[in-house]
């Protein structure tokens, strides 16, 4: 078929748009027409066939495939790959007539007849009495869902379950306590189930109240899962219940974790942590709880949904994801955009970009993504610009890229992004760049001018070498998390070259603003803005650090540095750093010339940090200007130069209203060698695919910071003996 239109679709390109070949997708197209603005085509598979067609009969003319109103549904991946791909004078542009309007969703509709009243009053018992009446039951068996199984006893970040959508807004399991941030906590551990320990069982805790008594049949006939921060705040386990002791209200685990529960910080009896009282968890998918509009749950063995709507239940409102797969996937494709797009409801990840080269997202919108919202691997040159992404499970972007072994950039720019809302389903970052288990893989990436805020856990988690954050603006981070950093890095020894500067972090009291966690060594930290975190910049151990010339106002501590590596024995032998030194070529004369200092790093104990300076900053109104945990023979790697520190918050114009200009001839002395810190700096920036940049939350700084107590870092410093 294709090869009988083909001459018609090539007559309209000469005729038409001699410079650019155009071609029109639209909902209520078909795939038997043209794909003229006139007869559209439906389909973004047969919007790819003419590509491919075009391409390889005038492959130097640009190509731009517009794309109609309407939902796009992908229920199985939408692949662009090299016969999709243009060249750097010939691009091919998917755009979008309006972002709003053009939505590629991985969710289908929910038939009106699986949805009905729950009948069956052994359930009916079960359920809240005030939601009894309100719930109604999804037949995931009709609905042809695959993604329902049983939860496995153990479970790190998300599970591998279909996702309800209503009216394009993703649903909540239900949860207890409810709310995005309800917890209870443990009374007191009775058995830490630690693994390692030799205990083969679960852990076994008291619980405070009655609640967990209701649970008893949901453990009989399809289990209980709880979810918490067992052992430490930047790790969520969801684990299965063994068994719930109403009398003597105590929980036990069906599973053993590695380290066991009952907090790392706790005293330790007999091989347990007894806890602190603190350790936080919730239940979750249990038809008991449901109790607030647009709450459900999976009943395993019934294989069915309970839900209580959320409104009104029209006609297509309800949709269920179901492909774990993701959304769209350019995998060695060349010189391709896609712009003023929404891409979600989706339960995998939204987009991956797989090597290639000059892949662009531009103006888009990832809304409603169980997994991530943009992951690359690899390839060069690969651009995120001006996309909104919020409301994502895990990581809102996910990159990796460059050659640590030639240094070899990547070229990589996530730039002018707003991220909000991201890591919903477990204490990872909002951002990640290079990190990939432990291995860090980024090289010559920059990003900037991005505004991340409302998140569980840290901003930007970065590493690798020669990559540049800049001109980026956080705030509110840490909300469901602790021990994390507005910009974190815990890369090695190897992990160098990298600089951050001209970022402005604030109003997160349970993030440290820049954290070189673990043995990190060789980043440049200057002319940045911080406000209101719990430290400026700690820095954990390490070598080689230059952090200069930033403004720290209102904090705990503007400085924090320890030697952490000397209890940890981060020496030689260490299996994570020298593991990281061993997977580069570090002495050779490419590695030796970019990074000198390196060379001499094992010629001296490396546990001991050396080579750090800290030279020509500011901190106004902070409790202490630096905090140094650790002897002072194994601190003496931390040189302070050029302090300057401001005791009164009125020095500065009115911080409260992000106005830092300095007020009295001592601000203004102190601050005469340091960069202007003006708001148009940071973050957000009008250009060509964001025609209108939105207002920051005042509200939102101006009515605290997190909803969890704020989480001191040197806590896990003293957790070892020195």
């Amino acid at each position: 078929m294709l090869s009988l239109r083909l001459p018609i679709l090539l007559g309209l390109v000469v005729n038409l748009a001699c410079a650019e070949v155009t071609l029109w997708v639209s909902p209520q197209g078909d795939d038997r027409n043209p794909g003229t603005e006139a007869a559209p085509v439906a389909g973004l598979p047969r919007a790819a066939e003419l590509v491919r067609a075009v391409r390889a009969a005038r492959p130097t003319e640009p190509v731009t495939v517009w794309l109609g109103a309407g939902d796009y549904p992908v229920l199985s991946t939408w692949i662009l790959g090299e016969g999709e791909s243009g060249t750097a004078a010939a691009p091919v542009t998917w755009r979008g007539v309006d972002r709003k309007r053009v939505r590629l969703v991985g969710a289908r509709p929910v038939a009106k007849t699986s949805v009905r009243r729950v009948t069956d009053s052994a359930l009916l018992k079960r359920m809240a009495p005030e939601a009894r009446e309100k719930i109604v039951e999804i037949d995931l068996a009709a609905e042809g869902v695959r993604h329902a199984a049983r939860f496995p006893d153990y479970l790190r970040d998300t599970a591998d379950l279909c996702v309800l959508f209503h009216d394009g807004a993703r649903l909540p399991l239900s949860r207890w306590p409810n709310g995005p941030y309800g917890y209870a906590t443990m009374q007191r551990v009775l058995k830490s189930g630690h693994f390692k320990a030799g205990m083969p069982d679960g852990g076994v805790f008291e619980y405070a109240g009655d609640r967990p008594a209701r649970w008893r049949v949901a453990l009989a006939e399809d289990g209980v899962w709880l979810r918490g921060f067992w052992r430490v705040p930047w790790v969520a386990e969801t684990l299965r219940v063994g068994a719930i002791d109403a009398e003597a209200r105590t929980i036990a685990f069906a599973v053993s974790t590695s380290n066991g529960i009952g907090s790392k910080y706790s005293k330790l009896v007999d091989g347990n942590r007894v806890g602190d009282g603190k350790e936080n968890w919730f239940a979750l998918n249990l038809l008991e709880e449901i109790d607030q509009p647009g709450e459900w749950s999976v009943d395993f063995k019934r294989r069915k949904i309970y839900l209580l709507p959320p409104a009104q239940l029209g006609a297509g409102s309800l949709a269920l994801a179901d492909n774990d797969q993701p959304l769209l996937s350019f995998n060695a494709a060349r010189f391709v955009t896609l712009r003023d797009v929404t891409l979600g409801r989706q339960m995998g990840d939204a987009v991956v970009i797989t090597d290639g080269e000059s892949v662009r997202l531009a103006g888009c919108r990832v809304d409603g993504v169980v997994r991530r919202g943009v992951v690359i691997r690899g390839g060069r040159n690969h651009v995120v610009q001006s996309c909104d992404l919020t409301e994502i499970g895990l990581a809102a972007i996910d990159l990796l890229g460059g050659d640590r072994q030639t240094l070899a950039p990547s070229g990589h720019q996530i730039v002018n992004n707003h991220i909000w809302r991201a890591a919903l389903s477990a204490p990872v970052p909002a951002l990640i760049a290079g990190l990939e288990v432990r291995t860090q893989q980024l090289v010559g990436a920059r990003i900037a001018r991005n505004r991340i805020h409302d998140v569980s856990y840290s901003g930007i988690h970065f590493a690798g070498n020669d990559n540049v954050l800049e001109n980026n603006e956080l705030y509110r981070l840490g909300l469901d998390g602790g021990d994390l950093g507005g910009l974190y890095t815990t890369g090695g020894w190897t992990s160098r070259g990298n600089v951050v500067r001209q970022n402005f972090i604030h109003h997160s009291e349970n993030a440290n603003a820049v954290y070189m966690d673990d043995g990190d060594s060789g980043l440049i930290v200057e002319d940045n803005l911080v406000y209101r975190t719990e430290s400026g910049v700690f820095i954990g151990g390490g070598h080689d650090h230059l952090v200069r010339r930033n403004l720290i106002v209102a904090c705990p501590r503007a400085f924090h540095v320890d030697d952490r590596g000397v209890a940890r024995k981060y020496t030689a032998d260490d299996p994570r750093l020298r593991g990281d030194l061993d997977s580069v070529p570090w002495r050779e004369a490419h590695w030796r010339e970019r990074y000198p200092a390196l060379i001499s790093l094992l010629d001296t104990d490396p546990a001991v940090p050396r080579g750090n300076l800290i030279t020509g900053n500011v901190a106004v109104a902070c409790s202490t200007f630096a905090r140094r945990s650790g002897k002072p023979e194994t601190l003496a790697g931390f040189a302070f130069a050029d302090i300057r520190e401001l005791v009164d918050l009125a020095d500065l114009a009115d911080p409260a209203a992000l106005d830092f200009t300095p007020r009295s001839p001592a601000a203004r002395a102190a601050l005469t060698s340091l960069p202007p810190f003006d708001l148009s700096l940071y973050g957000l920036q009008v250009d060509e695919f964001r025609p209108v940049v939105a207002p920051r939350e005042v509200t939102l700084l101006k009515t605290g910071d997190t909803k969890r107590k704020a989480f001191d870092s040197q806590q896990d410093v003293n957790a070892y003996p020195r």
